[in-house]
């Protein structure tokens, strides 16, 4: 479903950000999650990336993206295997996030968001009850610590712990964005081949990606508490595409193929790949834009997870891709940065 652009006093087609965000809120406010299913075997795609990383073969691109086309155009995500982010790398970042929330809740909250003495928006800290990002009526039942990273912004601009207090922390979680960071861009091949256009289609538009990596803790919360809200409130990402791994399951995506809520289940040494708004928007509604919620855990341990959100530089306008419209399917939305999305609504 493609929403209704306004247009300007000059009949051009507009965005308004702002307008756009409450149009998905308003949508999400109606999706009925009450009864997500187990995914059955097989019915996750999973690509895997090694032959394509290792030998570069336009056939072997070609196969990938193939894989990929199907995933966004009937599903809206899919799993990623032998993607050359090691295991030791993942492993000890998930170590350090737990670290990190282990903290006093007075060190967390001395790195809390938006705080008036810290002059970059949308990094650092939100405790456990936050309604940002996504920003819903419901509270998100988790606590998390965010970074980001532009063509302007630096590792440097964002909030950290002291290393006294978490030793190697900072090391650890830059490590781990900039493998994300490559991994992303090596994967925009494949995207560009699914979407039938060359393989260095992308390459302006990711020099200096915008990105946000998000440690989050799902807590062990009583049952009354869990039933009174979700870990992430239901929603479509603002993104190009996100990137996420978890220790343990507590994802469900609204699988487009089945049409209903599927919860996904965890592949070891696998990252799980979503589509998100501003891709759907890029490819004139081709590739899906993917409703997804996650819950705290309902047993005794809790959860963590750390989603890599992906986009094109900050100021890049994305043009309808070519191969997405032509006669009789015009573009259906104006050419807009992520600086222009409906990021700036979520306060990204």
């Amino acid at each position: 479903m493609h929403r209704n652009i306004p247009e300007s006093s000059t009949g051009e087609r507009t965005f308004n950000p702002f307008e756009k965000e409450e149009q998905l809120r308003r949508e999400a406010a109606t999706w009925d999650t009450s009864r997500p299913q187990d995914v059955p075997d097989g019915d996750v795609p999973v690509i895997n990336l090694s032959d394509y990383f290792s030998s570069g073969s336009e056939e072997a691109l070609a196969e990938v993206g193939a894989r990929l086309r199907a995933a966004c155009e009937e599903v809206g995500f899919f799993t990623i295997v032998g993607h050359g982010v090691s295991a030791e790398d993942i492993s000890a970042l998930f170590e350090m996030v737990r670290r990190f929330h282990d903290l006093p809740d007075g060190t967390k909250q001395a790195l809390q968001m938006d705080r008036a003495d810290w002059p970059v928006g949308g990094v650092g800290y939100l405790p456990v009850g936050n309604r940002k990002l996504p920003a819903r009526p419901t509270a998100n039942l988790n606590e998390t610590f965010i970074v980001k990273r532009d063509h302007t912004l630096f590792f440097d601009d964002n909030q950290w712990p002291e290393p006294d207090v978490l030793p190697g922390f900072r090391e650890r979680v830059e490590r781990y964005a900039l493998a994300m960071e490559a991994l992303g861009k090596r994967l925009m091949p494949v995207f560009a081949s699914a979407l039938e256009m060359p393989a260095d289609f992308f390459d302006e538009a990711f020099l200096a990606p915008q990105y946000r990596l998000r440690m989050t803790h799902y807590p062990v919360l009583p049952p009354e508490e869990r039933s009174n809200g979700f870990g992430i409130s239901p929603h479509v990402d603002t993104t190009f595409c996100t990137i996420l791994a978890q220790d343990r399951p507590g994802l469900t995506i609204f699988d487009e193929r089945r049409q209903g809520w599927i919860k996904l289940p965890l592949i070891e040494d696998a990252f799980i790949v979503n589509s998100g708004e501003l891709l759907r928007q890029w490819t004139n509604d081709r590739f899906i834009s993917v409703k997804h919620f996650a819950n705290n855990n309902t047993g005794d341990v809790s959860r963590y997870s750390v989603p890599f959100f992906f986009n094109a530089n900050l100021h890049h306008k994305m043009v309808c891709v070519p191969s997405c419209h032509g006669p009789g399917n015009p573009p259906k939305y104006p050419a807009i940065s992520y600086a222009e999305s409906q990021a700036v609504a979520q306060g990204e």
